[in-house]
């Protein structure tokens, strides 16, 4: 009798094991993938946390004396370290600004449809100093609202373009704007921007917000990316030195946001090791899983990045040091 209970408890975590090993397996495959299915692509997004079943399986194979199991969780167990490992390995040498050096900081902010707290927007871009805001979800209501707040006062240069449905996007900065202009064949809004820096090389500015793969289809989200993959690249390399921050609705485990790292571009997050920043969704009652929002420099050194609580937003917001 007390065989047969054992034996049944053995089978059954067994069977656990082998389910969540296929969650894995899911993660992984959705990261590998360039599919235009949009249950592969929301998969994708939360790949991380996919792949983290495999923990609790290998527990299970182990407990249950499955070694083929056990086998099969070390290699997925390697292939997902392998994945998320690159994320944090900069942090073993982390880039610092020279002594007596300021670098720029770069903020991204995602305001939900022009209902974030603007006060409070306001406050954090004083309390970090930053020189370069990109705003996304602007909407006329929403601009009204920041030019009543100290905004202006900090960040007295912008270009702006509202939309009523979260389309709007806009860039503040400390320093005059140059050379602005609006790119066409997007939903939302895309904006550049020139900052004329003082002292170094003029950095040309994007403020991106491809359009969601979920609710919607996700065939607006693809030709976006590729889109976006495409006028990055044609930057001659004597422009000078390129940001680019937005809300991308992509995360690291995304072949198309990927691909935008294939040539000079790097993701400021990465290059610092500061590993997976969630920053969707800041509204609920758990801490953010996904991480959408993004800084991407050329020709630029980061130093730090951080999140930032986003009040009546459904974001967090991003902000990076960097020296040009």
């Amino acid at each position: 009798m007390i065989g047969r209970v054992l034996n049944s408890i053995s089978i059954s975590m067994l069977v656990a094991s082998a389910a969540l090993l296929l969650i894995a397996t899911s993660g992984l495959v959705a990261r590998m993938v360039n599919s235009r299915r949009q249950p592969v692509i929301v998969a994708a997004a939360l790949a991380p946390w996919l792949m983290a079943a495999v923990l609790p399986a290998a527990v299970l194979a182990i407990a249950a004396r499955q070694w083929i199991a056990v086998a099969v969780s070390a290699v997925l167990l390697g292939a997902a370290v392998a994945t998320q490992w690159p994320l944090y390995r900069a942090r073993l040498s982390r880039n610092r600004a020279a002594a007596g050096e300021r670098p720029l900081r770069v903020m991204q902010a995602n305001i939900l449809i022009g209902g974030a707290d603007p006060g409070a927007l306001a406050a954090s871009v004083d309390l970090l100093d930053i020189d370069v805001l990109t705003i996304c979800e602007l909407t006329p209501q929403g601009l009204d609202r920041l030019m009543a707040s100290r905004l202006p006062e900090l960040l007295p240069y912008h270009y702006c373009s509202t939309g009523e449905y979260g389309d709007g996007t806009g860039i503040w900065s400390r320093y005059p704007l140059s050379d602005t202009r609006r790119h066409d064949g997007f939903v939302t809004e895309l904006l550049s921007a020139r900052v004329e820096l003082p002292d170094d090389p003029s950095p040309l500015v994007f403020a991106v917000h491809p359009v969601p793969p979920w609710p919607r289809k996700p065939g607006d989200w693809l030709r976006e990316m590729e889109l976006l993959h495409q006028l990055l690249a044609k930057i001659p390399d004597d422009a000078g030195p390129v940001l680019v921050a937005g809300d991308f609705n992509a995360t690291m485990d995304h072949r198309p946001y990927r691909a935008l790292l294939d040539g000079d571009y790097r993701d400021a997050a990465v290059a610092v090791g500061a590993g997976i920043l969630p920053t969707y969704a800041a509204d609920r009652w758990y801490p953010p899983v996904i991480a959408i929002d993004h800084i991407l420099l050329r020709d630029a050194i980061a130093h730090e990045v951080h999140t930032v609580e986003l009040p009546g937003s459904d974001h967090r917001g991003i902000w990076a040091s960097i020296t040009i």
